[in-house]
């Protein structure tokens, strides 16, 4: 049978449909992946209720050491998102004495967004101290890691889950034996909204190992803002 030849208006009709398809196509494709991207940063793990964070040395037979949360707080900050955790009671950590346990301070610097920021488990958007007390001694370790945040800053509960960090030994006392440098620290934080407390901890632990040394520590890098009058107090000679 010989084929009718299109027309214009055909031609026309079928040339708008083909680009007005490809544009839907494009549209729709990207609205899911960015469902997608979304999903991954929100969903990226099944997260549970609860702090689990371990912290092993990177040698052959780590020696691995398990945190049993007392105290999950944060505050936050002009630049940056500030957590504090402690195997010790507020009152068990103020006491002092022959300690041992572990006192956490990680500073969220920048939260991870898909298609904005890297998602590589090997860059670095938290800072963390960590204070290892052993029968009265104590090793300070610091470093860098990656964490995933869920919830927003200021609301009664805000969890992290670190996916990748490295630590080491950046001061001690004379008796002190490092089993962990290099280290790492994996797993799980939900802590609670709670200013006063994360003052409280971050005064009571940098002197306890103020103490310890000889010299002034912070157990974090950054004062917190209301720390000033503290600061000028806590450094002037002794």
């Amino acid at each position: 049978m010989k084929k009718t030849p299109r027309t214009n208006v055909e031609i026309k009709f079928a040339n708008t449909f083909r680009n007005s398809f490809g544009n839907v196509f494009v549209l729709t494709s990207t609205v899911i992946m960015a469902g997608v991207l979304q999903g991954c940063y929100s969903f990226q793990w099944p997260w549970s209720a609860g702090t689990s964070l371990v912290t092993a040395g990177l040698a052959p037979n780590p020696i691995k050491l398990p945190f049993e949360p007392k105290q999950c707080v944060y505050t936050v900050e002009p630049a940056q998102t500030t957590f504090f955790l402690s195997d010790f009671t507020p009152e068990e950590l103020a006491a002092g004495g022959d300690l041992t346990g572990q006192v956490i301070n990680i500073q969220l610097l920048w939260e991870p967004r898909p298609g904005y920021t890297p998602l590589d488990p090997t860059t670095t958007n938290v800072s963390i101290r960590l204070l290892v007390f052993s029968k009265g001694e104590v090793g300070m370790y610091g470093g860098g890691g990656f964490a995933w945040p869920r919830g927003t800053p200021g609301e009664s509960n805000m969890e992290l889950r670190m996916t990748g960090s490295n630590l080491s030994l950046i001061a001690k006392t004379k008796n002190f034996v490092d089993l962990l440098s290099p280290g790492e620290m994996l797993g799980s934080v939900d802590a609670t909204f709670n200013e006063q407390a994360a003052i409280v901890m971050r005064r009571t632990a940098s002197q306890l190992i103020s103490n310890k040394l000889g010299v002034v520590r912070w157990v974090n890098s950054m004062p917190l803002t209301d720390f000033h009058v503290a600061v000028a107090d806590e450094t002037a000679p002794r």
